[in-house]
């Protein structure tokens, strides 16, 4: 979920991933956002960049 939000893909992009509502991608995300104490997509990459989550 962080790699596909970090990679900008939109709701319904990661919706249709993970075979699931858009709706529930975004209380999923919303809980990211909650665990990872951060108030934006942005900032969640961010991190997600800075912990090497990013590279292959």
């Amino acid at each position: 979920m962080l790699r596909s939000i970090a990679a900008c893909r939109s709701t319904v992009e990661i919706a249709e991933q993970l075979h699931v509502s858009e709706r529930t991608v975004k209380r999923m995300t919303a809980a990211l956002l909650r665990k990872l104490r951060v108030s934006s997509r942005a900032e969640a990459a961010a991190l997600a960049g800075h912990a090497g989550l990013l590279t292959d």
